[in-house]
Order: C-alpha cells, then sequence, then structure tokens
C-alpha cells in the first residue's frame, strides 16, 4: 500500500493537479447553473424552459470554459499564485466565457433566457472562485504539516541568494521549504552552506531537492549549463533569477518567481504527430521552394560562374541530426581559395567573399539550394544551425544535445541575431527551440525570417 504522505505529494504534482482544477471548476459550473435556474424559474419567474434543455447546453459551456481557462495559464500551479492575482484572471476569463456563451445562445437561435445566462456569469464568479480557494485551502493545510512541500537549495550563498530565501521564506504557506545553500566562494557564510556545485548531484539525492534556484551573479552560464545536464537524471527544475537587482531591493514577489524559466536538458517532448506535420510542411515548401526559385536560380548560377573561378555551389559536410554527417548545399558566394573548415565571414568586408557572392549573402539567397537537403529529410526548414564537424568536435556533452533535431535552414539564431552573434556560442536559442517545439513556433520563426532578410540584417 501506497504510504499516506506520498500520495497526497502528487496532489502538487502534473496531472493530477490539473484534474483536481478541473474537478472543482466543473463543480463550480454545475453550482452556477443550478443556482442561476432557481433564482430565474422558481423565485423571479414566470417559469422558463424545462432544465433538460439547458441541461444540453453544460457540456458546451464546460468546453468553452476548458479551452478559455487553458488559455488564460488557469491550469497551471495557479495555487502557488497570489489569490488577488488569480482572482483577477478569473473574473478575466470568465467574463470571456460569459461573451461567448451570449454568442452561441445567438448563433444556435433558440430563444434562451437572457436572463439566467446573466444570473450564470455572476454565480459562476462565485462558485468557481470559492471551489479553487477551498482547493487552496487544502493545499495550505497539507503544506503546514509538512506534506507536498517543495525543497528548494539555492545556488549562491551571497547576498542575492540570502534575499532570495528571505523572499521565499515569506511564502512558507506555498509549499517551499528551503533546504539550504551552496557555494563555490569560501568569502560567503551564510547559514546551511552545504557544500560546492561539484557537490550538487550529490546533495540532490542525499536532501531529496525538487527545485534549485541560481542566484549567483559570477556563475557562467556554460557552468549553468552543465549543472543541469549533471542533473538531468533526476526530477529537479532549475530555475534561473536573471534579474537580481529585484532580489537586492525587495521588488521581486511571488508571481514573477513561479514565472522564472525552468530549464532541463532532457529529451524533447514533441510527439509523433507532431514530427508528421512537421516533415509534410517541410517537403511542402521545399518543393514550392525549388520550383519557384529554380528559373532564377539559373541566372544565379551564370552569375557565379562569370564572376570568379571555381564551382556554382558550395557543397560541405556538417553535422545532422543524431550526429549524422550531411553534404549541404549551398550557392558559393566565397573565391575557390577559401579553406573549407575556416568559419563563416563575420563582416561584409571579409576579402573572401565574391562580388555576387556578398549579394547573395545579403539577400540570403546563396541558401536557397538548401531546399534539396530539406526535401531530403537532411535538414528542416526550422531547426538548429546545421555546424561544422570541427566544432561540434568541441562541443562538451550537454552542448551536443542540439544534435537531437534536424539542423534547419532558419531558426531563432536568425531571427534574433543572425551573424551579428556567434552561432556556437549561441546554442541557448536552439535549446529553447528543442523543449519549445511546435508548429505555431516554426510558422512565427519562418514569417520573422522573411522580415529579417528583407532587412538584410546581419547577413554577410
Amino acid at each position: 500500500m501506497v504510504p499516506m504522505k506520498s500520495f497526497i505529494k502528487i496532489l502538487d504534482q502534473g496531472a493530477l493537479a490539473i484534474f483536481l482544477l478541473l474537478a472543482v471548476d466543473t463543480l463550480g459550473v454545475i453550482a452556477a447553473f443550478l443556482l442561476g435556474y432557481f433564482v430565474r424559474n422558481d423565485l423571479i419567474g414566470p417559469a422558463i424552459q424545462p432544465f433538460e434543455v439547458y441541461q444540453k447546453a453544460i457540456p458546451v459551456v464546460l468546453g468553452i470554459l476548458v479551452v478559455t481557462f487553458y488559455t488564460f495559464g488557469l491550469y497551471e500551479r495557479r495555487h502557488r499564485v497570489t489569490q488577488i492575482s488569480e482572482l483577477y484572471n478569473l473574473i478575466r476569463a470568465i467574463t470571456l466565457v460569459w461573451v461567448l456563451v451570449m454568442a452561441a445562445s445567438f448563433l444556435s437561435k433558440y430563444d434562451y433566457s437572457r436572463l439566467l445566462v446573466v444570473l450564470f456569469f455572476g454565480f459562476s464568479l462565485l462558485t468557481i472562485n470559492l471551489g479553487r480557494y477551498v482547493l487552496r485551502v487544502v493545499y495550505r493545510f497539507l503544506y503546514k504539516k509538512g506534506i507536498g512541500i517543495t525543497r528548494v537549495l539555492i545556488i549562491g550563498a551571497g547576498r542575492p541568494g540570502r534575499q532570495l530565501a528571505e523572499k521565499l521564506k515569506s511564502y512558507e504557506t506555498f509549499g517551499y521549504s528551503i533546504v539550504g545553500f551552496i557555494d563555490d566562494h569560501t568569502k560567503h557564510h551564510a547559514e546551511k552552506i552545504m557544500g560546492r556545485t561539484d557537490q550538487l548531484l550529490e546533495l540532490l539525492q542525499t536532501h531529496n531537492i525538487q527545485e534549485i534556484f541560481v542566484a549567483d551573479p559570477s556563475i557562467s552560464h556554460e557552468r549553468i549549463m552543465e549543472l543541469i545536464h549533471q542533473c538531468e537524471q533526476t526530477p529537479v527544475k532549475f530555475k534561473v533569477v536573471s534579474d537580481l537587482f529585484e532580489i537586492v531591493t525587495g521588488d521581486i514577489d511571488l508571481n514573477e518567481l513561479e514565472g522564472l524559466p525552468s530549464l532541463d536538458l532532457r529529451k524533447s517532448r514533441a510527439n509523433a504527430l507532431f514530427r508528421f506535420f512537421k516533415r509534410g510542411l517541410d517537403v511542402l515548401l521545399s518543393l514550392i521552394g525549388l520550383l519557384v526559385f529554380f528559373p532564377f536560380g539559373v541566372l544565379v548560377a551564370l552569375a557565379i560562374r562569370l564572376d570568379s573561378p571555381g564551382g556554382i555551389f558550395f557543397v560541405h559536410e556538417r553535422v545532422g541530426k543524431d550526429g549524422k554527417i550531411f553534404r549541404m548545399v549551398k550557392f558559393r558566394t566565397m573565391k575557390a581559395t577559401a579553406g573549407a573548415n575556416e568559419h563563416a565571414p563575420q563582416n561584409e568586408k571579409d576579402n573572401r567573399i565574391t562580388r555576387v557572392g556578398r549579394w547573395l549573402r545579403k539577400t540570403s539567397l546563396d541558401e536557397v539550394p538548401q531546399f534539396w537537403n530539406v526535401l531530403t529529410g537532411e535538414m528542416s526548414m526550422v531547426g538548429p544551425r546545421p555546424e561544422m564537424p570541427f566544432i561540434v568536435a568541441q562541443y562538451t556533452d550537454w552542448q551536443k544535445r542540439r544534435l537531437e533535431v534536424k539542423p534547419g535552414i532558419t531558426g531563432l539564431w536568425q531571427i534574433l541575431g543572425r551573424k551579428d552573434l556567434p552561432l556556437h556560442e549561441n546554442i541557448e536559442y536552439d535549446f529553447y527551440y528543442i523543449k519549445n517545439q511546435s508548429l505555431l513556433l516554426d510558422f512565427v520563426i519562418l514569417l520573422k525570417t522573411i522580415a529579417v532578410v528583407l532587412r538584410g540584417k546581419g547577413a554577410y
């Protein structure tokens, strides 16, 4: 039999927490309908349509409410958000639900009681908030008993780390428990310093840590990612406090703490359906690209041939998904004497670039042949930039995680910096994309890429 504490602890985690929110919201909707119908039909009168007529509408209303609440983020860990903040979001969401229900009532062309809809709106504000308040009280009761708490370890025992600890202590009713600090600087003498960062994995296992807050302004991004990689087999969550000034001045609140970016390097959760549609989009767009640019490509090929000696295409080995080597194709933009394994040009005055090549790079037309790599499945339209083998050979273990997906013709590196930023030194963009893959994100990146290409920013 599962111990009671272990069972109750999962109330704060994952699907069960969402289920509880759905349950109290469903009960709130049903209660609001019952109260609204009773007041309209029995107290105000005269009698309206039988309750069975409205009973059929309840599943539709519930569907609208769940989708709306999800859009407003009300099925996240909202019991760790201040009650006023949750109340504000609930009022906004329920108001939108009410508007949508009114619209659905109008489109159905059935004469539902408008007063009943108004009463439902008013009562749902009361019943849904009441249900969530009761759930919040239950959580706080369990936290006070030491059940379901989140055990926190803070990296950094200096002033920012101590200020963060004080802020978290003021929210103990939300389930936070500070286990201690780890710090690589011996000058810090805060209480509960448990060791150094190289002891992190051992401390996590010994003290059952659930969350780690990084509050050391001196720790490098590289070191943070190394620590996360070391802990990838554990369920611990890393949260990086990016604006330490807010902690020092005491201006940061719980909402901001809960909104801090959670970092992990676990494998992407992109499912088979997403991969199927992504591949279909790749095939469609690459075919369109090859067909549309073919006539113009002939002219580009002629211009390259007349401009400088050498081949029309630049074919080079790059590292693809799972470290597989493939031959990437581009229009040649550099002189034939340029070394194959040299770093890409970092400014438009690089004397390795040909005259035609400078224009091709500025317009990004040199990358059109990569549509062929996409069509053959070696690349994708959107993904991490394909790197050269000698650069990948220098990757640390955590950096190799960018090879979990196909490289792309464009990506976040393209729209947020292009070659103004060293691609192999800014792979945090790749990790963000890998962890947040979606067709919507791909569409956004593709649209923004068009704008960036038209401006010619960072292209040389």
